[in-house]
């Protein structure tokens, strides 16, 4: 991974953990309740892939989460300067 996807990957990681210990359900109970990928979702949880938008679709909307909503939080996680180097 390239350091700029890197960075993107780990804030999704920590937002998407940060969700699912609100609601208080382990991995594979969530995953087998909504249908996703065990491995997808660890693999997305610890930054170890890209999340795809499907994916991510799929498991904001299982948590109940807009996508506005993550992408506000996002932003809200990735460094200030993430993909403008000039300001």
């Amino acid at each position: 991974m390239q350091d700029q996807e890197k960075i993107l990957s780990n804030a999704v990681a920590k937002i998407l953990k940060n969700i699912r210990f609100k609601t208080k359900k382990s991995l594979n109970l969530f995953c087998n309740e909504y249908e996703i990928s065990t491995s997808t979702l660890n693999d997305l949880e610890n930054g170890k892939r890209s999340v795809k938008l499907y994916s991510l679709y799929k498991i904001l909307k299982a948590y109940q989460i807009s996508i506005v909503d993550f992408f506000i939080e996002l932003e809200k996680e990735l460094p200030k300067n993430f993909l403008r180097p000039d300001e």
